[in-house]
């Protein structure tokens, strides 16, 4: 028995031996970097998980993040079959289909845009103490300098809040242009505009929306 264990020991470090030296001599066995998945796995995050996450990210409560006739939520009462969730009472389904519907886009823009306007109303009613749009300087109503320190500021603590990453130089310098080009356009009141649009093209992004 001893013998038998000496020679699979042997035989091993052998087998051990000759991968090493395969691997070192052919560079195609080699460790490699992992590839990107070329069909990722996306799932819509559903009126409950949506709800919560646009609430926390905003900094608001969670039944105050949309409401329909100012009574309804819009996720978990009024569109939240549209949104994949069920209705037992109401409509008699029990299972949720698995699939979006033709009016989720609509609903989920109606959410985000009802909770980025609460947010901007509420920050810019105190901008000293705002959530996302702190100590940013206006000239009437619009930004004192589309460019400056304080507006990336503001896009970064956004996108750390609904990404919970960095925003991208590509991702700042898209939404500073955004800020220009909404003043271009002759708006009343640019700045409030901007803090809405921006909110709103980061939480309907399909990084928010989907996991």
């Amino acid at each position: 028995m001893r013998r038998r264990h000496l020679q699979l020991g042997f035989l091993l470090s052998v087998l051990a031996g000759l991968s090493s030296s395969c691997s070192s001599n052919n560079p195609s066995m080699e460790p490699q970097p992992a590839a990107s998945s070329a069909r990722g796995n996306l799932r819509f995050k559903g009126p409950e998980r949506l709800n919560a996450d646009v609430a926390a990210a905003l900094e608001l409560p969670a039944t105050e993040v949309c409401k329909e006739l100012g009574l309804y939520p819009c996720a978990t009462a009024v569109h939240n079959v549209a949104l994949g969730g069920v209705e037992p009472y109401g409509a008699g389904l029990y299972e949720a289909s698995g699939i979006t519907s033709a009016t989720t886009p609509l609903v989920v823009d109606r959410i985000m845009w009802s909770a980025c306007t609460k947010r901007v109303d509420l920050d810019l009613a105190n901008l000293g103490a705002a959530t996302i749009f702190r100590g940013l300087p206006l000239a009437g109503a619009k930004l004192n300098n589309p460019d400056g320190e304080e507006v990336r500021a503001a896009i970064t603590q956004l996108v750390q809040r609904a990404l919970l990453r960095e925003p991208s130089e590509l991702e700042l310098g898209r939404y500073v242009q955004l800020a220009r080009d909404i003043e271009a356009t002759g708006n009343a009141t640019p700045a409030r505009a901007w803090m809405q649009s921006v909110c709103f093209a980061v939480l309907s992004s399909a990084e928010a929306v989907f996991y």
